[in-house]
């Protein structure tokens, strides 16, 4: 009796080593399986694939269709669209106009009318955006009213955005919470959907994901702000606003550059 106690005391001793090594190794290999699964999901576009050439991103994948252009409001001044045309520049995104940071009071941008009907003239796909500062539902509502009815009668091919950003000396904006804020970007882009246009929101990665329930919102086309020659944000965009130093043809000084990716 007491050898085949021994023997199987000894048995125990060999056969829990293994068990313990086997079980770190098997932990070991799903932590690094589950992380790469996690990287790869998260990554919508292959970041690898994004690259600057002379001055101009693209995106080297065949199954998307890749466009360039430039957003300008009267910052820019007054724009020959026919010179920018045959740059290359393929759409423009062109600012309606902006609610005061402080005040609240609705502006129009002056060169909106002549941007639109200039670059459609040109041939340029157009597409709008507005500046909020909205702290209601009621104010959506009359920002909605107001881009509609500038884009009425105008052949809108590109998105409808709305851009709320922070202020460098502080505004209206400050105290909503992030619910509030999401509340208010998604009210405005059902009211542009309904509208029959196509809604998209505008941030940088800090405010998009701090300053809203990202979830909520990529619903809609996101228009991510990021200068950068490579790609920082992993999730789902359509269009990058990549520079805010680009050289066009046509236009004094520096310009807003934008790719555009829709998926054939």
């Amino acid at each position: 009796m007491r050898r085949k106690v021994k023997l199987s005391r000894i048995l125990i001793l060999i056969l829990i080593p293994i068990l313990i090594v086997s079980g770190s190794v098997y932990v070991i290999y799903m932590l690094f399986t589950q992380e790469e699964s996690v990287i790869e999901e998260k990554n919508y576009y292959d970041l690898n694939l994004f690259s600057l050439e002379n001055g101009l991103m693209t995106y080297k994948d065949s199954l998307y269709k890749v466009s360039t252009g430039i957003d300008v409001s009267s910052h820019n001044g007054a724009v020959d669209w026919a010179a920018v045309k045959t740059d290359g520049i393929e759409f423009a995104m062109l600012r309606i106009g902006y609610r005061g940071a402080q005040e609240g009071i609705l502006h129009e941008d002056e060169y909106f009318n002549t941007n639109i009907q200039q670059a459609i003239q040109n041939h340029l796909k157009a597409g709008a955006y507005f500046f909020s500062s909205a702290i209601s539902a009621e104010e959506i509502d009359e920002e909605v009213d107001l881009v509609l009815n500038k884009i009425k009668g105008y052949k809108i091919q590109m998105p409808v955005v709305y851009d709320m950003e922070e202020f460098d000396q502080g505004g209206r904006i400050d105290d909503l919470s992030l619910e509030q804020r999401t509340k208010l970007a998604l009210r405005f882009c059902k009211k542009i959907k309904e509208a029959g246009y196509q809604p998209m929101v505008y941030g940088n990665m800090t405010w998009l994901y701090q300053n809203y329930d990202f979830e909520r919102i990529s619903k809609y086309p996101i228009w991510l702000a990021s200068y950068s020659i490579s790609c920082p944000m992993e999730d789902k965009f359509d269009m990058w606003q990549y520079s805010n130093k680009g050289q066009v043809n046509g236009i004094e000084g520096d310009v807003d550059m934008n790719i555009y990716l829709q998926k054939k």
